[in-house]
């Protein structure tokens, strides 16, 4: 009996396991934040990857790149939005600093996009230079916003499928795969919701830096006065509120102290990051008046 029993459980167990792998066709899913490179999914030759064209700066399927520096083209940290508008909304950012480019956010080309009846229910999804859009009064906001979602049969644990929600319209989903490298990347309003690998590269940083002596003069007229640095923290940047980089310092290990002329930026709010090593960060809304 007890041999009859172990039989049967092992049957169950290699069911079940039959089961979820016919469900999930590839083994990459998403489980926490941190760096992936997002590819298709069984289709025929080799697997094709989201990339930012080095050359127009749109995205597209390309065959993977293996190598630095391009290959940060094919790295996307895929984390909380900053300012999401639904909840589990995340932000796809690629940095492409080895490149000389700076930051890239994924999204959805408004173009593309006709309101929330969008007659051909296709829209292109590309990026921009700069930083994902907290500003939620900004015409541009949302349309850098994601959901992580389950493909048509999954029901296991990690998420496996990519939705677009731009404004008053949350449906769009990668459902079509590319025939070719150099296809745009379109995702469907409706049909089915096709696997994406989330092929896992790296962590996000949990590293952690002091900035509880840190002073940030707000609000500010001509000059921007930051007090109370460490070693830990290497760099300054000003983000205008549609992610184009405006002012860049880096610091040495002994500064402790700096003031940044902003009497040329246009009044208005400005984001602050201070950045450490290893992605480490802390950002803060300033007003320049």
């Amino acid at each position: 009996m007890k041999k009859i029993t172990l039989k049967i459980s092992a049957f169950l167990l290699l069911a079940m396991s039959a089961f979820q792998v016919n469900a999930q066709n590839c083994p990459e899913l998403f489980i926490d934040p941190g760096v992936y490179k997002l590819a298709t999914c069984g289709v025929s030759g080799s697997e094709l990857f989201i990339t930012i064209n080095g050359s127009s700066g749109q995205l597209e399927w390309a065959d993977e790149i293996t190598t630095a520096p391009a290959e940060a083209t094919q790295l996307w940290t895929v984390q909380d939005h900053v300012m999401p508008a639904g909840s589990g909304f995340v932000q796809l950012t690629a940095d492409l600093s080895a490149l000389s480019a700076g930051p890239w956010t994924m999204i959805v080309d408004q173009s593309s996009y006709d309101g929330p009846g969008d007659s051909d229910g296709v829209v292109t999804i590309t990026a921009r230079m700069g930083d994902p859009i907290a500003d939620t009064m900004d015409p541009n906001y949302e349309f850098d916003q994601f959901q992580r979602r389950k493909a048509t049969g999954w029901t296991g644990a990690g998420n496996n499928a990519l939705f677009a929600k731009p404004p008053g319209q949350g449906n769009f989903r990668y459902s079509v795969a590319p025939a070719a490298a150099g296809d745009p990347v379109v995702f469907n309003d409706g049909g089915t919701i096709n696997d994406i690998r989330y092929i896992f590269v790296e962590p996000l940083s949990t590293e952690e830096f002091d900035t509880s002596s840190v002073f940030i003069s707000n609000p500010v007229k001509d000059e921007l006065s930051i007090e109370g640095l460490n070693q830990s923290i290497k760099q300054i940047s000003i983000y205008d509120l549609l992610g184009k980089q405006v002012i860049s310092r880096n610091f040495s290990e002994d500064t402790t102290s700096t003031n940044l002329d902003v009497s040329s930026l246009n009044t208005g709010l400005y984001i602050v990051k201070l950045e450490g090593e290893n992605g480490a960060s802390l950002t803060k809304k300033i007003v320049k008046q």
